[in-house]
């Protein structure tokens, strides 16, 4: 890495040495404790046989201060780093196969084909390939590779570099106000890119991240919240909806300030729940944009304007720009493009992929269809691989799941099976009338009732990010 390049690592270094990072369980690991357990794990990385070459480093991890300080080990050593759930899921498995990546990085266990070459000061072990593939060495801009959530499952990795991670980072912090004063409970998945986004956020603000042991569904995890005086609570969709479910009121949290949600798109009545709590507790509620492939964050609805800006994604983050691009050949629909400094180099499919350049040059085609108002917020209408085509008629399945939701008490995941007929699968939140549902969605739609095959299931799969996975409906 080029002296003259910033990393969330140089960010995090830059702050007091006694000031706190993060705190779990085990205790509190202060900004210069972090940093130099984090340069330990550069140079045990550098230091091996092979660790004058730049390889791809694959961490297994889950939130911690030893898995954020091995991230940060890699990013100071300039090694490229790509974050993977412990619990090894069926995605790892096949990012595993589509890579082969020379070196993997676990916290405890072993991997077939694999043999331990040293274990790093934080614990983790340094597995090397026993037999490795022949690859191009990765592009000297790459710092890190993420999954991505996709409909297929097929394995794919989001190149990103360490001007996109900062930017970003930078970027968060300026628009929800960050400072030292901040400490954010770790809710979310770090391998997860919105979840990966408070650690950097935060590390790049001085502030503190707390470790919650807890799942947000337990007593325990709120207890916790109060006993380590957090400010902040990150949520996914259903999570908001989970918590509402449950009459989760933020004035029973007196330290909390901020709440943000993203990872998907947030009913409008929940919203609506929520804008009028937060602001009774004191507190700001962020709706926000954004995706793997801008690091995180592309937009956020300011928690002052959400009241009157209902169902918008709101305006680019500071430095990235939204615009709209008529789409040829469809009725006037328009795609959403980002521009910024936090758009990633292009993805990767193989570890041959993983040498070629910056393909975007800055510009990110969302895949997302939309309008803006006249004060300039923005807002999705639809997903443009979302479509069904029923009895000659482009239906928009984000459409259709908006509307069952916002009319009955359910989960919805609609699938067009490519004969002419919906899928529905239905998560039931309260009693409702089955038929109903599906007699008024047919009529909506314009096309016959018994085209609609309504699912019921007790819960709709989820990915690691808290998203619908609509790949595990369609197995």
């Amino acid at each position: 890495m080029s002296p003259s390049i910033t990393s969330i690592f140089d960010l995090a270094a830059a702050h007091p040495p006694h000031e706190p990072a993060i705190i779990e369980d085990a205790g509190t690991v202060f900004y210069g404790a972090l940093i130099a357990l984090s340069r330990g794990v550069a140079e045990a990385l550098n230091s091996t046989p092979a660790g004058a070459t730049r390889r791809p480093h694959f961490l297994f991890c889950s939130s911690s201060s030893a898995a954020i300080a091995t991230y940060l080990g890699c990013l100071a050593a300039n090694q490229p780093v790509c974050l993977l759930d412990e619990s090894r899921t069926v995605q790892s498995h096949r990012i595993l196969n589509a890579f082969a990546p020379p070196v993997v990085l676990l916290r405890e266990g072993s991997l077939e084909g694999y043999r331990h070459a040293t274990t790093l000061p934080t614990g983790f072990q340094l597995l090397e390939r026993i037999d490795p593939r022949e690859a191009p060495a990765p592009h000297a801009d790459i710092a890190l590779l993420l999954t991505t959530s996709g409909s297929t499952g097929d394995p794919k990795l989001v190149r990103l570099t360490h001007r996109n991670l900062t930017a970003n980072a930078q970027s968060i912090a300026q628009y929800l106000g960050l400072s030292s004063a901040e400490r954010s409970t770790q809710s979310l998945p770090m391998y997860y890119s919105y979840g990966l986004s408070l650690i950097n956020s935060h590390l790049a603000a001085g502030a503190v991240t707390v470790i919650n042991p807890h799942s947000f569904l337990r007593p325990d995890f709120w207890t916790h919240f109060r006993d380590h005086r957090c400010t902040s609570f990150a949520g996914v969709p259903h999570m908001y909806e989970t918590l509402k479910r449950l009459r989760f009121d933020p004035a029973t949290q007196p330290t909390l300030r901020t709440l943000t949600q993203a990872g998907g798109k947030l009913s409008d009545p929940f919203i609506q729940h929520y804008t009028p709590l937060t602001r009774a507790a004191g507190a700001r509620f962020f709706v926000m944009y954004g995706q793997t492939e801008a690091t995180a964050r592309i937009s956020y609805v300011p928690a002052d304007q959400l009241a009157d800006k209902v169902g918008s994604i709101g305006v680019a983050i500071p430095g990235g720009e939204l615009t709209l691009e008529a789409l040829e050949g469809t009725d006037g629909m328009q795609e959403l493009i980002y521009r910024g400094p936090n758009v990633m180099l292009g993805y990767a499919e193989s570890s041959a992929s993983l040498a070629l350049g910056d393909e975007l040059t800055g510009k990110l085609r969302t895949g997302d269809l939309g309008h803006v108002d006249s004060d300039g917020f923005y807002y999705i209408t639809g997903r443009l691989k979302r479509f069904a085509k029923l009895f000659g008629k482009r239906v928009n399945l984000v459409d259709v799941e908006t509307m069952v939701e916002a009319n009955y008490p359910v989960r919805a995941a609609a699938l067009d099976s490519g004969r002419d007929t919906l899928m529905l699968f239905l998560e039931t939140l309260a009693e409702f009338d089955l038929h109903a549902l599906t007699q008024e969605t047919a009529r909506a739609l314009g096309i016959p009732p018994s085209s609609i095959k309504p699912h019921p299931v007790a819960a709709l799969p989820m990915t690691g990010s808290g998203k619908k996975d609509y790949a595990a409906l369609q197995a």
